[in-house]
């Protein structure tokens, strides 16, 4: 089990923060003042809003661009929310609706979420790998594995929504998906914010989580973390240092070095060296970043023991169904 939910964890660290297919515009005075308070965000009519041609299509990357560096607000959550929910909805009451819908859905979110925490075997994929990590807590002989484990479990849990979230939720109109799916994006913003916060404290008083002296899976969580920490880039520069001499005692498994030493680059803005990291180029459709040496590429992917480019891009290719 242990390697099918490395697997799935491996899948989604595949995928880089994208870009916009445009440059969004620019958010109006108006919207600008809604950032700072969410209830004046929560009220706003965005209907009457969208009524007067405003471009809703591009205001929610907008808002996004805004806070790149940093988690949305409450404010700026909400207002991404209403422009993107109000572009779906032909009408107000439809818009009102999903509003009910999406916060009945988050609510069965949440319950299916404490049902794995406390214990719930689920059967299927991808949840079934969530499950698993919470046994990684339960077999756990110290406090600092429990948490270890109970923070990745919420992280992997919470990205798996985006894909398989309807298997809990049930199926939604469109912009009742749309708001669930914000309502993820933010949770997932604050779960890395605070996982690295965490981790950077705990490898600072413990060190690493070395498979010569922990499960394996051990390594992997705290690996997921650093990979999920593109928002403080140091710091992933800075395991990469660390990583790399683990990586060749074989005291971390050898492909999340080159994960790591990916998505450093890609972040950066270089070329990347396993083609690890990618984006969706259009429906159905993943593609790695620009590569150092694409005619390397698969030898360098041997030395690491990371398997064929051509199956990790037919395999990541799911990932891009909703572009």
């Amino acid at each position: 089990m242990f390697r099918f939910t490395r697997a799935l964890a491996v899948a989604l660290a595949g995928l880089s923060l994208s870009a916009f297919q445009a440059v969004p515009p620019q958010v109006p005075p108006q919207l600008v003042e809604l950032a700072d308070d969410a209830a004046a965000a929560e009220a706003f009519d965005y209907m009457a809003f969208k009524a007067t041609g405003a471009d809703l299509r591009g205001l929610p990357d907008a808002i996004y661009m805004r806070a790149r560096d940093r988690c949305l607000t409450a404010g700026e959550e909400a207002l991404q929310m209403g422009l993107s929910a109000a572009l779906e909805a032909p009408d107000a009451e439809t818009f009102e609706a999903d509003k009910v819908a999406a916060a009945e859905a988050l609510a069965r979110w949440d319950a299916y979420a404490e049902k794995l925490a406390g214990g719930y075997q689920e059967p299927e994929q991808p949840f079934a790998s969530v499950a698993s990590w919470y046994r990684g807590m339960a077999r756990a002989t110290t406090e600092r594995e429990r948490e270890l484990y109970r923070r990745v479990a919420e992280d992997q849990l919470t990205r798996h929504g985006f894909g398989a979230g309807p298997k809990v939720w049930g199926e939604l109109s469109p912009g009742a998906q749309t708001r669930m799916l914000g309502h993820l994006r933010r949770r997932v913003c604050g779960i890395d914010s605070d996982n690295t916060a965490w981790l950077k404290a705990d490898l600072a008083a413990n060190g690493w989580y070395r498979t010569s002296a922990f499960h394996p899976a051990a390594s992997n969580a705290a690996w997921l973390m650093i990979q999920h920490a593109d928002r403080d880039p140091a710091f992933q520069q800075e395991m990469l240092v660390l990583l790399e001499p683990l990586a060749a005692e074989g005291e971390i498994e050898r492909s999340d070095f080159a994960y790591l030493f990916d998505r450093v680059a890609v972040n950066a803005g270089r070329p990347q060296r396993y083609g690890s990291q990618g984006r969706c180029v259009s429906k159905g459709v993943w593609a790695p970043n620009d590569l150092e040496d694409a005619e390397r590429v698969q030898a360098l992917r041997d030395d690491f023991n990371m398997g064929s480019l051509a199956e990790y891009t037919a395999h990541m290719h799911q990932f891009c169904a909703d572009f």
